[in-house]
């Protein structure tokens, strides 16, 4: 780990002026979802199908959300992030696609009830209303029917205004903090198969790639202006709204979709966003040429360079007429508040591993500080308006659901993990990118989509046994209390005091 001291600490680590987090999604923590009595949503037909292991009760978060929220706050966090499950709030019983059927108000207020919560331990709420999941009665593929943007921008317009109306109510304050979509690049392979990755769909289903991508993005859109006239007339304060994205290789599958939604703010006319796109493309593709170099053998970075250029010719900005229109014909120019970036390995196809060439399991993601902040930077080129979230972050351990933690084959830590991650975004950040906030994913261990519960994300480990939360993570490592020791060294603004925090090994 480099140690970077060259800033103002105690200015740029305030409160007020940074937050700091832990993340989670309702699928993954909530239980209760695609059980023989719960709601069904579209990853239930994965589950069904067996591409998918059975979520069941995962770690209770819908019952026990009170212990996460003031076990954040223990931390010292003053952010969290959590989301609304649509197949909660419209909810239906069988796993089949079918007519709309009525919202459930007890839910919609449960999670008001929530986000109550997380105000009165002092953390922002950052709420996803989106993250991959919708009911089963829109059936597997919501994304490719029609009408799809028209009914997600319906629900989650009428599911912030219901669930601010009930927090207004409760003494609470509107939520401040949306995101429209997390990961919204990853939709395509999630919406087609259940499993993020990319490589063995985005050549064989191309169409259905540019089909989803102008739908979704479209709907960010649509829903940016219409929840900022929500606000508005409702008299609550203006909300931030974006979208999340994870770190992947090819332009066209990431960065492509936040420089398409800025293309006004930066003065594009229709006619030029091809050009404009084409030069964010080159700054992007050259930043991780290098990368790819220094990370990758020659191999590895043959497959690399295959997959950017096969993408390339075959996704293009010019082809979402859809949200191009969307974009030209609103009266606000600008259509995202910040950057949200979701940093994890950007080389999974590249680094494929074994006879079978298998993606990297969630423990062999790469752990790697120069990775961490050529993407930051990546995401920052072109930049001259918007703060940066790190919106995800993680180091996965494997642990069966009934068994025990396995040290990663890499050996590294969570301590090491912070350290070396903490420490890049602070030269980032002096070198002016304007990081804002960071988000751990997550303080809990979780359910992983396709993964399910062998990869251990979680600060603290979670007894699927006894459904306890446990006060270290799966290897016996106080990490909760690593990164509330190391945030607060942080926000001291005492060089001193940040250098042995971050030297020394945590007692």
């Amino acid at each position: 780990m480099n140690l970077y001291l060259d800033m103002d600490f105690g200015r740029a680590f305030t409160p007020d002026a940074f937050f700091f987090g832990v993340a989670n999604a309702p699928y993954l923590c909530e239980g209760g979802l695609n059980t023989p009595e719960g709601p069904k949503n579209s990853y239930g037909y994965f589950e069904a199908e067996g591409k998918v292991p059975p979520s069941g009760a995962t770690t209770r978060y819908w019952r026990d959300y009170q212990k996460h929220v003031d076990l954040a706050a223990r931390h010292g966090l003053n952010a969290f992030r959590t989301g609304i499950e649509w197949a909660r709030v419209q909810p239906t019983f069988e796993l089949a696609q079918g007519p709309a059927p009525a919202w459930d108000s007890a839910a919609v207020e449960h999670y008001a009830r929530m986000l109550a919560a997380v105000q009165r331990a002092g953390m922002q709420a950052v709420v996803t209303l989106h993250h991959f999941t919708h009911p089963a009665w829109l059936g597997k593929t919501l994304w490719l029917r029609p009408d799809a943007a028209d009914v997600v921008v319906e629900y989650e317009t009428r599911v912030v205004d219901e669930i601010n109306t009930h927090l207004v109510a409760m003494g609470a304050s509107p939520m401040g903090n949306l995101i429209t979509f997390n990961e919204l690049n990853l939709i395509p392979p999630k919406v087609l198969t259940g499993s993020m990755r990319h490589a063995s769909n985005v050549h064989a289903g191309l169409e259905s790639y540019r089909a989803i991508y102008d739908a979704v993005l479209s709907a960010h859109v649509r829903l940016y202006d219409d929840l900022k006239a929500l606000y508005a007339a409702r008299g609550w304060a203006e909300p931030l709204i974006g979208f999340g994205t994870a770190t992947q290789a090819p332009y066209e599958l990431d960065k492509m979709l936040l420089d398409v939604v800025r293309v006004r703010t930066a003065g594009v006319e229709p006619d030029g966003v091809a050009a404009f796109v084409a030069g964010r493309r080159e700054q992007w593709t050259t930043r991780l040429a290098g990368l790819a170099r220094r990370k990758l053998t020659d191999e590895q970075y043959a497959a690399y360079a295959a997959e950017v250029d096969a993408v390339a010719g075959a996704l293009r900005a010019e082809d979402l007429t859809t949200t191009l229109a969307a974009l030209y014909a609103s009266p606000d120019p600008r259509k995202i508040d910040y950057i949200s970036a979701n940093v994890y390995e950007p080389f999974r196809t590249g680094r494929a591993l074994g006879d079978a060439q298998r993606s990297p399991r969630w423990w062999e993601f790469g752990a790697d500080g120069d990775i961490y902040r050529t993407m930051i930077l990546a995401y920052d080129d072109g930049n001259t308006d918007l703060p940066m979230y790190m919106g995800e972050n993680s180091l996965a351990y494997e642990q069966d659901a009934d068994g025990r933690a396995v040290a990663r084959p890499d050996g590294w830590t969570r301590e090491r993990y912070f350290k070396t991650y903490f420490m890049e975004m602070v030269r980032c950040m002096a070198e002016g990118v304007p990081i804002r906030g960071y988000l751990y994913w997550s303080l809990v261990d979780d359910f992983e989509w396709d993964a399910g519960f062998a990869p251990r994300l979680g600060l603290h480990n979670y007894d699927y046994v006894s459904d306890e939360i446990g006060t270290t993570d799966g290897l016996g490592e106080p990490a909760g209390d690593i990164y509330a020791y190391l945030i607060a060294a942080l926000r001291s603004g005492d060089k001193a005091r940040i250098r042995e925090a971050f030297v020394k090994a945590y007692r």
